[in-house]
């Protein structure tokens, strides 16, 4: 049950970020004297736009631990180092 509901709060976590998207998108073309697309085109255009970003963190939140991990295992080390004298 609970997964269900963490799934459903995901997806429309994401409805947000896609709707927040196609605003910026919109406001972007308007303030740069674009025609706005249609609503299907904005959709497709905020869902990549969405994912690309997730892609971004993702990546980027994976350098981050890989290095929170490292500076732990160097730290970890040291402290043994130093019980040992």
């Amino acid at each position: 049950m609970g997964k269900q509901r963490n799934s459903s709060f995901g997806e429309k976590l994401r409805s947000a970020e896609k709707e927040l998207t196609k605003g910026l998108i919109r406001w972007a073309r308007k303030r740069k004297g674009i025609v706005s697309s249609d609503d299907a085109t904005l959709n497709k255009d905020s869902e990549k736009v969405v994912d690309e970003a997730h892609k971004v963190i993702k990546k980027r939140t994976k350098g981050i631990m890989e290095g929170l991990k490292k500076a732990r295992d160097e730290f970890l080390k040291e402290s043994r180092d130093e019980d040992k004298r």
